[in-house]
């Protein structure tokens, strides 16, 4: 269960963050060797470096990406905020980002409205805060307007959210502003050997229409990168498979081939097996017993008149429910670790600066399809441990039986 758990809260439809099945995630910069092959799953001595990807990259050849729905620029940084009540300076995360990113996250707007387009192009010193900040600063969330210094720049509030959860690492931050204007620092581009402003402090998150229109977007992908490494001569881009899915994003390496990510996923799997026939050889072994000991009941049934498929019935019934109240048992139980162990199983390496992730809702560790899950596991392991010694003392003969034989 925890590792269920563990895969919705990072890859399911999830409060704000409600369209990760049509999400895509462009998160690095791969460079390596001009024409090599890259397919047999290694790079081998043709890595150079990896990381992540420059804004005027993502300007130049992927806003112009026509399959998506949605495209937003994404910098997950932290940031210095004086605090008028206080008289004092605090550090906050913050997320420098597009008009778009407000289409793609469905952020519940508290007052206010969003920085849209024409901000972003003038360079608007507007910015979004969310409610546990508009107390920090003012005391209040009607501050539309107000004034606020980030960075020692000052901003005029233009809306107020409510708080994201910091394990909904996507659209997690306390301040979300225009990216045009930041600092340098956050607007940076390098170069690499003959690739021009390839190397940067940015992702970006993609939207598609629909989940089928995803392998269109790679290919679109694919050939603004062949543009890009058009005029390159000692080095390219590579893009590794990106954009993933969050499933995929979820285990890809910062400077791994991406065969790496469906070695990671087979891992995951096998451990998931192990732990689903493990506990049912167990239950097995204790139901032959609890068997045997019946064995006298059963026999006396039949005596009765009782058929083999009734009795049969009645005890895959009665483990049945025996099993349903352990998989509620084990809900409530990883509901309780998972809060426990939230800092090491969530903790994300997105933001540059570590940050407390947030105590968990009940109903974003369980919904219908985890509940629907541990019903199946549940049936699963019962018919698994018990199908075969139930027909099996069903069926022994009523002599034998009350022998003990």
């Amino acid at each position: 269960m925890m590792i269920i758990i563990w895969l919705y809260v990072n890859t399911g439809n999830i409060g704000v963050v409600d369209k990760r099945d049509r999400m895509l995630y462009f998160t690095r910069s791969y460079i390596v060797k001009v024409n090599k092959d890259l397919s047999k799953g290694k790079f081998g001595n043709n890595f150079r470096a990896s990381f992540p990807v420059s804004t005027n990259l993502l300007e130049k050849y992927m806003y112009p990406l026509q399959t998506p729905e949605a495209k937003s620029i994404v910098g997950c940084y932290s940031c210095t905020v004086y605090n008028p009540q206080k008289h004092r300076y605090e550090k906050m995360n913050d997320i420098y980002t597009d008009a778009a990113f407000w289409k793609i996250f469905s952020m519940r707007f508290i007052s206010g409205v969003p920085f849209n387009d024409t901000d972003v192009k003038s360079k608007a010193m507007k910015v979004v805060i969310d409610e546990t900040t508009a107390y920090k600063l003012f005391g209040k969330t009607d501050v539309i307007n107000y004034p606020v210094q980030i960075d020692w720049k000052e901003y005029r509030i233009c809306g107020v959210v409510e708080d994201v959860p910091s394990y909904l690492k996507e659209a997690y931050a306390h301040i979300w502003l225009p990216y045009t204007s930041g600092s340098s620092y956050i607007l940076q581009s390098g170069d690499f050997s003959d690739l021009p402003d390839v190397v940067g402090g940015m992702h970006m998150y993609i939207l598609s229409h629909d989940i089928s229109d995803q392998r269109e977007i790679r290919q679109e992908m694919e050939h603004q990168i062949q543009k890009l490494n058009a005029p390159a001569k000692d080095v390219q881009f590579f893009l590794n498979h990106q954009p993933d899915t969050a499933l995929e994003y979820l285990f890809r390496d910062g400077s791994g081939h991406y065969e790496m990510i469906y070695d990671k996923m087979k891992m995951v799997l096998i451990v998931l097996l192990v732990l689903l026939i493990l506990p049912a050889l167990n239950l097995s072994g204790l139901i032959v017993a609890r068997m045997r000991k019946r064995a006298e009941e059963i026999a006396v049934r039949r005596a009765f008149g009782a058929s083999t498929g009734n009795i049969l019935m009645q005890i895959l019934i009665e483990n049945f429910i025996q099993m349903l109240i352990g998989g509620i048992i084990g809900i409530c139980l990883s509901y309780g670790l998972f809060q426990a162990f939230r800092e090491m199983l969530l903790t994300s390496a997105l933001n540059t600066e570590s940050y407390e992730i947030s105590t968990l809702s009940f109903w974003h560790i369980i919904n219908f399809s985890t509940l629907g899950c541990v019903v199946f596991l549940c049936f699963l392991l019962n018919m698994i441990s018990t199908l075969v010694p139930a027909w099996y003392y069903s069926r022994i003969s009523i002599v034998n039986a009350l022998n003990k034989k």
